[in-house]
């Protein structure tokens, strides 16, 4: 039975269950002036109502009745996923401490006792409908947060598989040199970027970037200035790396994107056997030499969207076969094991120095490992880092 349906409609819905036609009577009457009612004179017919019509906000359940008794009610009603959060607040006509416990183990709100005090009903139905109200609305937010947040995921997954594809691809067995890479956003997206771009005449463009930050904003700079480069590379013509990193450092201003970034750029020149490079404030290559030594690639000049404090120089360093240039961001040495110490340059050039010789995939499995073994904390910051292996002309 329903109580001014049309009416109510908008209302919140309360449903009275009761076998006695007066407490109906009288419920119904404190309660239709501000309230969608529903009234049932049993447990089953309770449920049946629940089945076919839009769920109740507040449910007023005689616990003591033929056939299907309230706690029986309750019981059905907390099996099912979209019955189990409607507030059920017990009629009885005697409140025992037993008994209210056991109501409540079962997942009633409340109580309230006959005979009844109109006030009383009335307050306990708004405080429990206004709660019931809350909370779907809650539930709504919550759900529709939810959906944000997996279209979002999914745009970073599909925005991370695009930034993937800047990385390096395996090179051929009879290339002139090897390159091995480890690629450790510290989100989604990270600020880091790393490619190779051949060039025409067996040349190869080597360069690595790390954006002020990480994240999405630094993702977004450091693949529109990854795109910007590989541009100037392949359509320009531009192999000079001061030149462009002299055109990044216009084209990318501190104030436009609010953001800088380092980067070291190279060319490898397997013919004159020798690499030009040009660094605005990357940490430095390290070239170690078969025959010993160690060299650092430094020369250039002030990170990218900070300058305009002049040109950037250019470096050149001679390589020979077995040599191994290591190519790295500051999130490297810069993350901390659990007592704040960093893993440091010094403890890099150190390995290096015991992997002369070796192959540039060793070293960066080797450096993993020293990864690994330094913290199990995961870097705060992207960590990027490549070593080259020269091969040379055959």
């Amino acid at each position: 039975m329903e109580v001014d349906e049309d009416a109510t409609a908008e209302r919140p819905t309360v449903l009275i269950v009761d076998d006695q036609s007066t407490n109906l009577e009288r419920l119904a009457k404190l309660l239709n002036d501000a309230y969608r009612v529903l009234i049932a004179k049993s447990g089953e017919k309770a449920l049946e109502i629940i089945a076919r019509q839009r769920l109740p906000d507040v449910i007023l359940l005689d616990i003591v009745m033929p056939g299907m008794s309230g706690y029986e009610v309750l019981e059905r009603l907390q099996q099912e996923p979209h019955t189990q959060g409607i507030p059920v607040i017990f009629i009885t006509a005697k409140r025992e401490e037993a008994e209210e416990a056991h109501g409540l183990d079962l997942g009633a709100v409340d109580y309230i006792t006959k005979p009844f005090s109109g006030a009383v009903v009335r307050a306990r139905v708004w405080t429990h409908t206004q709660l019931k109200i809350r909370s779907d609305e809650l539930a709504a937010k919550n759900r529709c947060l939810q959906e944000q947040r997996r279209k979002i995921e999914q745009d970073l997954a599909v925005a991370s598989r695009i930034q993937q594809t800047l990385l390096p691809e395996a090179q051929p067995d009879d290339s002139d040199y090897n390159l091995a890479w480890s690629y450790q956003p510290c989100d989604e997206l990270g600020g880091d970027a790393l490619s190779v771009i051949p060039l025409s005449d067996g040349r190869i463009a080597l360069y690595m970037l790390d954006v002020s930050g990480h994240g999405v904003a630094a993702a977004l700079v450091s693949f529109v200035a990854a795109q910007s480069l590989r541009q100037r590379v392949t359509e320009r013509g531009e192999v000079s790396p001061a030149a462009i990193l002299e055109a990044l450092d216009a084209e990318f201003p501190l104030e436009r994107f609010e953001k800088f970034f380092t980067i070291l750029f190279l060319i490898y020149d397997p013919v004159a056997s020798e690499i030009r490079y040009c660094n605005a404030g990357h940490p430095p290559g390290l070239l170690v030499r078969q025959q010993g030594g160690c060299e650092t690639l430094a020369t250039g000049g002030l990170p990218i969207g900070v300058g305009g404090w002049g040109s950037y120089e250019e470096g050149v360093v001679a390589v020979g076969r077995g040599d191994l240039l290591l190519i790295y961001t500051d999130g490297l040495v810069e993350f901390e094991d659990s007592m704040g110490t960093p893993f440091s340059e010094e403890r890099l050039e150190a390995a290096l120095e015991q992997w002369r010789g070796g192959t540039a995939e060793g070293v960066v499995r080797g450096i993993e490992r020293m990864m690994a073994a330094h913290t199990e904390e995961v870097p705060e910051d992207d960590v990027t880092f490549a070593c080259l292996s020269v091969r040379g002309r055959r």
